[in-house]
């Protein structure tokens, strides 16, 4: 898969604006973002990408005496591999929690906020005995984490081959050989799960949350992640939408992580 990368320059830079415009461009199907001194990169796969929706995307950001200016170029697929393996990478993961990573990209590396949340979160369960799933699994990470912390069948699942093909090669790293890795979307999912973790934006995870609860066995547990604490109101919503009830908030650096469960009077 082809990807593209938007170079987006923030005059002035506050932090909170790489922020919004990150969320804003997650709206359109952007997937990963990399902050710089000067604004971020924004990465998409080009069956994805829309030049106007770039634009007026772009052009809906306001913050009084902020302005954007950008860049679009095309990152071919050696190239995007390449890209993540030359960078400075920080095995943060790896000191902290054991994960060893050979991250084909950045999302998933542990160096973005709502990776490390989930996984501090899940290093702080026991799944024991539990089938689990990792939506859009991206370099393994999650699975690898609920793999260590006990679970007993994983699945991960992802959209992109070459994310299958790294998560792959991480469950390797970390000797997990009880993972079953599968390209698809959230229709590929089959069976029952204990616990359900998809780490994917918003809008995604609102239009596939239906399918995540018919996938939930009634005692189970759904925790997302990808989208902003000002989103909560909206991921409330979907919750109560499919009977749903919130357990838990955690919050990072304005990115937050949601754990769900059926209300008690669901028979689904």
């Amino acid at each position: 898969m082809q990807y593209l990368f938007a170079d987006i320059t923030i005059t002035p830079y506050p932090e909170a604006a790489g922020d919004i415009v990150a969320a804003m461009l997650g709206e359109i199907g952007f997937d990963s973002f990399e902050m710089n001194e000067t604004g971020l990169k924004a990465y998409i796969s080009s069956e994805l990408f829309d030049a106007q929706s770039l634009e007026e995307t772009l052009a809906a950001f306001f913050m009084p005496g902020v302005t954007l200016s950008h860049s679009v170029h095309t990152l071919a697929d050696k190239d995007w591999n390449e890209e993540w393996e030359q960078q400075s990478f920080d095995p943060v993961l790896e000191r902290e929690f054991g994960i060893k990573l050979n991250p084909r990209m950045a999302f998933g590396s542990g160096s973005h906020d709502t990776t490390h949340q989930l996984v501090s979160l899940l290093f702080q369960q026991d799944f024991s005995g539990q089938h689990v799933l990792d939506m859009g699994t991206g370099t393994g990470v999650l699975a690898i984490a609920m793999a260590l912390r006990g679970a007993e069948t994983i699945v991960a699942i992802d959209i992109d081959e070459h994310s299958v093909e790294n998560a792959i090669e991480n469950m390797a790293l970390n000797h997990i050989t009880h993972a079953q890795v599968k390209l698809g979307d959230a229709t590929s999912i089959e069976g029952k799960f204990h616990t359900i973790v998809a780490n994917i934006h918003k809008n995604i995870l609102i239009a596939d949350l239906p399918v995540y609860v018919q996938h939930l066995v009634s005692d189970g547990q759904i925790i997302l992640s990808g989208f902003f604490i000002s989103d909560v109101p909206d991921m409330e919503k979907a919750a109560r939408d499919n009977h749903l009830s919130v357990r838990q908030v955690v919050e990072q650096n304005s990115w937050a992580v949601m754990v769900l469960g059926k209300d008690p009077d669901t028979n689904q």
